[in-house]
């Protein structure tokens, strides 16, 4: 039986172990890791620390969930520990409405009313906050960090490390780079580089 590990120890991961617990059923979980010594804050699940993920040794039959909201962090603890042999699990929610054939890698989170649709392809570690609309044919990276209620449109291309306000909204064939952040509610229409902010309707980029 596989004993899944959620890295992370603060607001996101709780929200993954609860999400687990919606599945209803295996695998099991283990426990939260502290990632690099991180304080954290597991409330009411203090009981299933770990310690940092840096003393930890994985046993055989552990899969690992990242728990960790912010996309560079994503990408650093999937990264690491790929880097020492682990196997990741996607945390996908019972109502989670997948349409057609979607393509999607290891390590993602699915949060409730997530809906994707036909020849969509997600990559690994991403976190879809819930709620949240991924058009036909749509192409996204790793470890993007999407929050409630925002929406990728037919065919948008997205790269990997970007965050995703509360409804924003990324038009269809738009294209954005790595490392962007799209504030609360911006609407992209054509897409972005790399590294910037980008907000309002239509989204534009705060650096200038």
């Amino acid at each position: 039986m596989q004993n899944v590990v959620i890295i992370g120890n603060s607001g996101a991961a709780r929200e993954c172990y609860w999400l687990l617990r919606d599945m209803g059923q295996e695998p099991a979980f283990k426990g939260f890791l502290a990632f690099e010594g991180y304080p954290g804050n597991l409330r009411e699940l203090a009981e299933f620390d770990l310690g940092s993920d840096d003393d930890y040794t994985p046993a055989r039959n552990d899969v690992f969930a990242i728990g960790i909201g912010l996309p560079a962090l994503r990408l650093k603890a999937y990264h690491k520990w790929k880097g020492r042999g682990a196997n990741f699990v996607t945390l996908r929610h019972p109502d989670v409405v997948l349409v057609g054939k979607v393509s999607m890698g290891e390590g993602n989170i699915l949060a409730c009313g997530t809906h994707i649709s036909c020849d969509a392809v997600l990559g690994h570690a991403n976190y879809l906050n819930g709620h949240m609309l991924i058009g036909h044919d749509v192409r996204i990276g790793d470890g993007n960090f999407f929050g409630p209620y925002a929406v990728v449109q037919g065919g948008a291309v997205i790269g990997s490390g970007n965050s995703f306000g509360v409804h924003s909204a990324v038009l269809a064939g738009a294209k954005i780079g790595d490392n962007n952040t799209m504030a609360p509610g911006a609407c992209v229409y054509k897409g972005c580089g790399n590294g910037r902010v980008l907000a309002g309707n239509p989204a534009l980029d705060m650096d200038g």
